[in-house]
């Protein structure tokens, strides 16, 4: 039986930090609305699109002149309003004035939920004042979701010193009912000690064929050498890695590996047993460790034999961590920070009170919080990229 986790939460200054960044998201979403129907407006005023030839034109294009626009998420600097040569005036900004709160709350929504093409056009219309045309409300609906299609393509470097795999569960609705749907995901640590999200997709984390599609995705766009894996105990995931990274190590996550254990204890006992267990995880080196750990199985194997079993089937791969620098021990030993992005993905969409409409919404709404979160890099020792080299060939 695996014991059931109880996620902490981020602390206040990263929170405080996601918060701004997700604000600065949105602010980008308002901006590229507003930019958009700015054109269209002009557009309407013109009656022509730029060069094109057309009896109907009454006016020609001037250049643009910038100015920023006061929203509820933070001033938006740097908007291009267009100009033309018999002075177009757009009524787009004292429209946005009176309407600020509310126009705020819908494009925000827009952009989260997945970008209703029906929701921009209701945005669009009451900006501009006119029912905009389907090119208008696609151009902003491919604006928002090309930058996540491109995201998914740009290639990777060629070498990580560490990437951290794992899989969580979103509420969808599939013919008109809420089910799970599962996002598998990867966040990499390069030879800089910079730490990104790779890639991520949706699939069964039960589903090796799922992690092999995810883990090629990550070659071809450039990924040919992982020093160590982080991950749970999951077989797909583990299956998927060994037939596609096979030279990689991998680290078990110490903390899953403990929940485990203690899950075969009875609960009164834990406040004994976890401090001894703990202790294996966080000795000075892996000998120490090993010690440690034959101590807790003396002492315990005749108590608990399931349990110190199920520690015994995984100690090797959960003391992988020892070979590498101990300024980074803190971050390899756990998934930890991919169950934190998991926890900022689920606290957004939590706000939301419903189910996503699709896997589009869904995948929508991760990327914009793994694009507006900015991880904490690492110290990379001068030593550790040939180290790297060193245990890979080994």
């Amino acid at each position: 039986m695996t014991p059931k986790t109880n996620h902490k939460q981020i602390d206040a200054d990263s929170q405080a930090t996601i918060q701004e960044l997700l604000r600065e998201k949105m602010r980008l979403a308002i901006k590229l609305t507003v930019i958009q129907t700015l054109e269209e407006e002009v557009e309407a005023f013109v009656k022509a699109e730029p060069y094109q030839r057309s009896k109907e034109r009454r006016d020609y294009r001037n250049g643009s002149y910038r100015r920023d626009l006061g929203t509820s998420m933070g001033v938006i600097e740097d908007l291009p309003v267009p100009r033309t040569h018999k002075g177009f005036r757009s009524e787009i900004f004292e429209r946005y004035q009176r309407r600020q709160a509310e126009l705020d709350r819908s494009i925000c929504e827009m952009f989260v939920q997945g970008v209703s093409t029906e929701k921009v056009g209701g945005i669009v219309e009451i900006l501009s004042s006119s029912h905009p045309s389907p090119s208008t409300v696609s151009r902003i609906f491919h604006t928002l979701a090309g930058e996540f299609a491109d995201w998914k393509k740009r290639p990777l470097q060629s070498h990580y010193l560490y990437v951290i795999a794992d899989g969580t569960y979103f509420s969808v609705i599939y013919d008109g009912q809420g089910e799970k749907m599962p996002i598998l995901a990867v966040i990499g640590i390069d030879l800089e000690g910079k730490r990104e999200v790779l890639g991520f997709t949706t699939g069964d984390r039960e589903n090796q064929q799922a992690w092999e599609d995810l883990l090629e995705d990550l070659k071809v766009r450039g990924a040919k050498t992982i020093d160590l894996w982080i991950t749970d105990g999951g077989k797909a995931m583990i299956n998927a890695i060994e037939n596609k990274f096979p030279t990689s190590k991998r680290q078990r996550c110490v903390k899953h590996k403990m929940e485990n254990v203690l899950g075969y204890i009875p609960k009164t006992q834990h406040d004994q047993v976890y401090p001894e267990l703990r202790a294996i995880f966080y000795q000075a080196n892996r000998e120490k460790a090993e010690q440690t750990a034959a101590a807790f199985f003396a002492k315990y194997e005749n108590i608990y034999p399931t349990a110190t079993d199920c520690l015994r089937r995984d100690l090797d791969t959960c003391l992988t961590f020892y070979q590498f620098p101990e300024s980074h021990w803190r971050c390899i030993r756990t998934s930890n920070a991919i169950e934190r992005l998991f926890q900022e993905v689920k606290k957004r969409s939590h706000k939301m009170a419903a189910a996503f409409r699709n896997e589009n919404s869904c995948l929508l709404l991760f990327y914009a919080v793994i694009r507006s979160v900015k991880f904490r890099k690492i110290s990379v020792p001068a030593m550790a990229t040939s180290q790297s080299e060193i245990l890979h060939n080994s």
